[in-house]
């Protein structure tokens, strides 16, 4: 499931065409509740209208709520005085889109690592915080410079990158030459579960641990 999802996200900005094969009934509605969790559905909404042409639908329920959900999010867009500043490195048709979210206000005009980073310590790492730090990474601008201080040890902001940057290579179909740094598979498996809340408090407690002492 977590497979066709990623494909999901990928048709969504554009990195692939169609999914790997067409989702069961319960597929579709559990990547609706998938999106909905990742405060992604307007964006995948987007997806799911690019597979139309593929003869890939969602149930007529799910379709509908799905597309419910989305024009929601596009009506309070339209209504804020303004969209969030990181929306400027979306595709124009996927600015509307962007669910907005209570880390928006902290946000600079480029969304930057340190900023993932610290949401990452808070347990707050979804897709959308991940999109918003994709579309950054299109623009070839970001380089890892973070802050010096005590929470940049506990897990290696290094190593952290270097997990990221594989989590949105399979997720979103990041390419490596786009990637201020080497992907690192073994962190980003951790991460990668880390966002889909799939990581026990014991389990991040301990992965918190082993890395404290990296720089």
């Amino acid at each position: 499931m977590k497979e066709l999802f990623f494909e999901l996200l990928q048709v969504a900005v554009g990195r692939q065409e169609c999914l790997s094969r067409g989702p069961s009934s319960e597929e579709w509605l559990a990547l609706f509740e998938l999106a909905k969790q990742q405060k992604v559905e307007g964006v995948t909404y987007h997806g799911v209208e690019c597979l139309f042409e593929f003869g890939l639908r969602a149930p007529q329920d799910v379709s509908i709520d799905w597309m419910s959900e989305a024009e929601v999010i596009k009506e309070r867009n339209a209504q804020a005085r303004n969209l969030p500043r990181v929306t400027q490195y979306y595709p124009e048709d996927l600015r509307t889109l962007r669910q907005s979210g209570n880390d928006d206000l902290s946000m600079s005009a480029s969304l930057k690592l340190q900023h993932v980073y610290d949401l990452f310590l808070q347990h707050r790492l979804n897709m959308r915080l991940l999109m918003d730090y994709y579309f950054l990474l299109l623009q070839g601008k970001e380089k890892i410079t973070p802050k010096v201080g005590w929470a940049t040890g506990l897990i290696g902001i290094h190593r952290f990158a270097g997990g990221l940057m594989w989590v949105l290579q399979i997720t979103l179909g990041l390419g490596q030459e786009q990637m201020p740094c080497k992907p690192q598979e073994q962190e980003g498996r951790f991460l990668l579960r880390e966002v889909m809340q799939e990581n026990s408090r014991w389990q991040r407690f301990c992965h918190m641990l082993k890395y404290f002492k990296i720089a």
